[in-house]
């Protein structure tokens, strides 16, 4: 009733409270995020341009450098007919200085160049390099250019490779794209080499944004340059980035929703892709609406402390009149009605909820007497049997055994352990005992089974010291044992085998009683477990559904007891109690 109550007050004061704040927060939500992505997608769009620009304007440099080699037939009439000769001639020297001289100029002023080759089809397999001159293909480590340019089967042709360069053994790799201008099949090719550390530290320059990807694609979708080295999107994803055909979009990536911005270069069949995260695209969107949470949440504060008040104010004159009704059930106080009217609770109480109460204290006191009465007469039929007479007589039985031979004998021993389960079954009226107390009274039971049986089977018990402190159901163990005993051992051809095993494990203790004996048919193994989940009684094992019966009464559901047996091999009976350190 009181969270009835708690909760009709919370949804009066909060829902008017509650209600403005969110419609408000929610507006400047969504009004802020579509136009910071309208701003961020424009200015994704101009930086973009922008990058573009400057790559266009460096392919245009390296265009100016294509021409003036070609125009200047005699530069390149001269690097040809060097890479023919077998031997450098004095003239053929002079030549090979004057283009070499030519071509080192206009490269080594171009800090985004890495290198320029140039082939010419010569028996002698050699190129020139703006870095190293004339060089031999067997002898220079950066061969793969080549491998790809004789590979090409086609007319005249431009494409762009991303590669790795190390010119020498020990040099560490750069990297670098590569442009490939065929100008004759495996014939003559010009091949230059862009550094791509200079081009990705432009796009480093323009980034704006945590977290945003500059890339530049090749017309194969494949990475040329990006601002950072380390991203997480594949080619699959490039590809459908490269497919779309809108300018900007957003786009589900493996890193989380991302917006994406693109254009493409008809130069190379290029294009240049902004990917922004949405942690970075609305941010301020996010801290929005992390301040309308956070006042949402404070109004939430005042308005449950304010439900609390009245709640606990109006439930507290409820709380009196059950408080009434409580104390005639209980007999606990002579029932009062309230000196004078306060409210409405107070009225009530004074002129409905005195009489009932008043009438219902008589009822209780009456309920009462009559239990009292009956406890009495159930304490005088028990009082009619004296357990201790039989307990004294065993014991009176056992010394004249001693005194006939003069000593302790089989007889003795028997008495002597059928005396101690009596003690302990009579001694102490509680459900509870420790481990310590329950085995010791299983193991008279075992020594008086084994004196009958002409030791017909052998007991193992396995439990650590840490388990006998704690309590447990009286006669738990024993009932286990005798079942193991009349219907699993005693029917058994040869030497039966019962193993007791008590563990702890975390909160609870674990009791499993195994036995080698005859095992249980599996039609009869049916039966008991129905048994056991029934309240039918059973015409045989009535120790063990008992046994279930007085567990579910102690622990309720609590506990576990499971049954598994297989006929001619034996029986397995396991349960798990609560662990309890002192008794319920």
């Amino acid at each position: 009733m009181k969270r009835r109550y708690f909760a009709k007050y919370l949804a009066t004061f909060l829902i008017p409270l509650l209600f403005p704040l969110l419609i408000l927060g929610s507006l400047s939500f969504f009004t802020t995020q579509h136009d910071m992505k309208k701003d961020i997608n424009r200015n994704s769009h101009f930086l973009l341009t922008q990058s573009q620009n400057q790559l266009e304007l460096i392919l245009r440099e390296i265009d100016t450098l294509k021409l003036a080699l070609f125009q200047n037939s005699r530069v390149f009439n001269e690097l040809s007919a060097i890479l023919q000769q077998p031997e450098f001639s004095y003239e053929s020297s002079k030549s090979y200085q004057l283009a070499f001289s030519f071509i080192n100029a206009m490269t080594s002023s171009k800090p985004y160049i890495d290198s320029f080759y140039f082939y010419s089809d010569n028996p002698y397999r050699r190129f020139v390099s703006s870095a190293d001159g004339i060089s031999s293909l067997d002898h220079f480590r950066d061969t793969s250019w080549f491998i790809n340019f004789m590979n090409y089967k086609g007319p005249p042709a431009e494409w762009t490779e991303r590669r790795k360069v190390a010119a020498y053994d020990l040099q560490q790799t750069t990297d670098v794209v590569t442009i490939y201008h065929v100008l004759a099949e495996e014939k003559i090719g010009i091949f230059l080499n862009i550094r791509t550390a200079y081009i990705e530290r432009l796009l480093r320059d323009i980034t704006n944004y945590e977290g945003q990807l500059f890339l530049v694609l090749d017309e194969g979708n494949r990475v040329l340059f990006a601002n950072r080295p380390q991203y997480d999107i594949g080619e699959a994803e490039l590809a459908a980035i490269a497919s779309r055909e809108e300018a900007s979009f957003e786009m589900e990536l493996p890193g989380g929703e991302a917006g994406v911005t693109k254009i493409e270069s008809g130069r190379y069949g290029w294009k240049y892709v902004s990917v922004i995260p949405h942690a970075s695209l609305y941010e301020t969107p996010s801290r929005i609406l992390n301040y309308t949470v956070l006042f949402a949440c404070v109004s939430f504060a005042l308005g449950l402390l304010l439900t609390l008040y009245l709640t606990r104010r109006n439930y507290r004159q409820l709380l009196a009149i059950t408080s009434l009704i409580r104390s005639a059930e209980n007999n606990k106080s002579q029932l009062q009605s309230p000196k004078r009217v306060k409210d409405e609770y107070t009225y009530i109480m004074q002129n409905m909820v005195q009489h009932f109460i008043e009438h219902r204290y008589v009822q209780t006191q009456l309920s009462e007497k009559k239990y009292k009465l009956q406890f009495m007469e159930l304490l005088a039929l028990q009082s009619q049997i004296n357990p201790h007479f039989l307990y004294n007589t065993l014991n009176s039985i056992y010394w004249e055994t001693v005194g006939l031979t003069g000593k302790p004998n089989k007889a003795s021993t028997m008495i002597e352990h059928l005396s101690d389960m009596l003690s302990y079954s009579f001694s102490n009226p509680a459900n509870e005992v420790t481990w310590e107390e329950e085995i010791a009274n299983t193991s008279s039971y075992i020594h008086i089974q084994k004196q009958r049986y002409k030791e017909q089977f052998d007991v193992e018990f396995q439990y650590g010291e840490d388990v006998l402190p704690y309590y447990t159901l009286k006669l738990l163990l024993q009932p286990l044992v005798e079942n193991s005993l009349y219907h699993g051992i005693k029917e058994k051809n040869g030497r039966g085998l019962i193993r007791i095993r008590i563990t702890r494990a975390g909160e609870e203790l674990r009791l499993r009683v195994v036995d080698n004996g005859i095992g249980i048919p599996e039609e009869r193994l049916a039966y008991l477990r129905q048994a056991l989940s029934d309240e039918g009684e059973p015409s045989r094992h009535i120790g063990l559904v008992n046994t279930h019966r007085r567990l579910r009464l102690m622990y309720d559901a609590g506990y576990e007891l499971r049954l598994w047996s297989k006929e001619g091999l034996g029986t397995v009976v396991s349960i798990r109690l609560p662990l309890r350190d002192r008794p319920s």
